[in-house]
């Protein structure tokens, strides 16, 4: 992994840090919030040979102490020499409890011993250091060989007397805290990590592999808030959102310029991807930059288009397809220019798959491609039915929907398997639902432009309220909606042609 990498996935990961980090913090703040403050207190003793008197006796002396002083030590927490500082002190303990609180050490090329005490009470950490130590020298006097004189051959003093401390030695607030905030980095760094690679769910083109990214499409949480139509009515903001769309619209004309696409189906992988909504933004894109669209609604078990746009929906590609009606009679012009034509699915039959495999099919599509630019068609997802990668091998190619992390990877590659598997032609995949971020300054630059009315595009939609589901009747009345279009595609929006009607 390369450093960009690195923090590439801790800004997408960033809550895990953030977490671990915050209960580590917690964890060092309780640890010395809740601990019983300790305190600890020493006292030395230093062990001698007083019968020396030449200077060979006090060498011999000295180095037979030295000898004995880890057993010196030894001592200091036995029963022979705790008994009695429990009873001088009046303690309310055994020796082997007293004894997991003491410590003896003992100074390297020296016969000094340390006898170091813990205890909760600074002034009894204290009391029992010097006691320990006291009677440490005692008992190493009694046990000790005696002279010709009967007296001890090592005698002792009270170097250092153990003093009251001021301050516990523990909790150490600053290494707790320092502790628990280091341990929470690196727990969230390596939760964040393997988060990151365990997570299947697409962001961007590069999990992709070898599928070409077609583009990604901006999430408009403003207009969802507001219950306003999803389609891109806003383009005389130049919005991000819009100008998506037209970057997608210029991607797919330039896919093959040798074979252009005139026939595209829209599918996904799962529902709930925002492949109906693509395909009505699309549709849109095509037309303000002045080709003839027609928009066919293939997705026969959740038929939407008709609600997008607000149309007629009860009649339509099924009906054709059932030879009930002609396609003039089905297919529905939107907007003042008539150049967006769309077809609802009509009546949802048993069989769809049936029908859009049909010979019918193909003559539609075919009769559709001589009078139009663009023929696009959304179709199911590919997962749950067959119905896409029925018309998938009728089409010049397939746009694949996948929604921005949501989608996982082995979904995409699943689906594109089932589209392989009939030799279809997957044009790309988008990535649908991105998380907007601050508005760019080429966006601003559109806004501005189109603000100064230095470009009126034709009028294609209305960006005041939500579609509502219109009759027949109704269309023709001239129910139609109203989208300034920027400045750049005014000479392509402002050509005639004529739809079929």
């Amino acid at each position: 992994m390369t450093l960009t990498e690195f923090l590439g996935t801790l800004r997408r990961r960033w809550v895990y840090l953030v977490v671990a980090v915050v209960l580590g913090c917690a964890l060092g703040t309780a640890s010395f919030a809740f601990a019983t403050p300790m305190y600890r207190s020493s006292a030395t003793v230093y062990f001698s040979v007083p019968q020396a008197t030449s200077g060979g006796d006090l060498a011999q002396g000295g180095d037979y102490t030295q000898a004995q002083l880890a057993s010196y030590a030894e001592l200091a927490t036995k029963q022979i020499v705790l008994e009695p500082v429990i009873a001088s002190l009046r303690l309310d303990t055994t020796p082997t409890t007293l004894a997991g609180s003491i410590s003896a050490t003992v100074t390297n090329d020296t016969v000094l011993t340390t006898i170091t005490v813990s205890n909760t009470n600074p002034k009894q950490a204290a009391a029992i250091a010097n006691a320990v130590a006291e009677q440490l020298g005692k008992t190493v006097r009694q046990l000790s060989p005696k002279s010709a004189q009967g007296e001890p051959v090592v005698d002792f003093a009270i170097a250092g007397r153990a003093a009251v401390p001021q301050y516990p030695y523990s909790p150490k607030k600053k290494i707790d805290l320092g502790g628990g905030f280091l341990g929470g980095l690196i727990i969230g760094m390596v939760a964040a990590i393997a988060r990151d690679r365990l997570d299947t769910r697409i962001r961007d083109a590069a999990q992709l592999g070898s599928l070409p990214g077609l583009g990604r499409i901006p999430f408009d949480r403003s207009a969802a808030r507001r219950g306003r139509s999803p389609l891109i009515t806003d383009w005389r903001d130049g919005s991000e959102r819009a100008e998506a769309f037209r970057k997608l619209r210029t991607a797919l004309q330039f896919v093959d310029v040798d074979h252009p696409l005139g026939v595209i189906a829209v599918t996904s992988s799962s529902a709930a991807e925002g492949k109906s909504g693509v395909s009505a933004n699309l549709a849109v894109a095509f037309a303000e930059a002045g080709h003839r669209v027609v928009l066919l609604d293939a997705d026969l078990r959740r038929p939407s288009i008709a609600d997008y746009f607000g149309v007629e929906g009860a009649v339509g590609l099924t009906n054709v397809l059932a030879r009930q009606v002609e396609p003039s009679d089905v297919i529905q012009s939107w907007g003042d220019t008539d150049r967006l034509s769309i077809m609802s699915a009509g009546s949802i039959p048993p069989n769809p798959s049936e029908l859009l495999g049909s010979s019918r099919m193909e003559d539609l599509l075919a009769k559709l491609r001589a009078e139009y630019d663009i023929v696009l068609i959304d179709t199911p997802p590919l997962l749950p039915v067959t119905d896409a990668a029925v018309i998938s091998v009728k089409v010049d190619g397939v746009v694949m929907i996948a929604r921005y992390g949501r989608t996982k990877k082995p979904a995409i590659a699943h689906a594109i398997g089932a589209l392989n598997a009939v030799d279809a032609h997957v044009v790309g995949v988008v990535i649908n639902r991105v998380p907007r971020k601050r508005r760019r300054d080429g966006y601003n630059y559109y806004r501005a432009q189109g603000k100064s009315g230095s470009g009126t595009g034709t009028i294609l939609g209305s960006a005041e309220s939500p579609v509502a589901h219109r009759s027949p009747e109704h269309a023709a009345a001239g129910d139609s909606r109203r989208v300034t279009e920027s400045a750049i595609h005014n000479d392509a929006t402002t050509s005639s042609v004529v739809p079929v009607r």
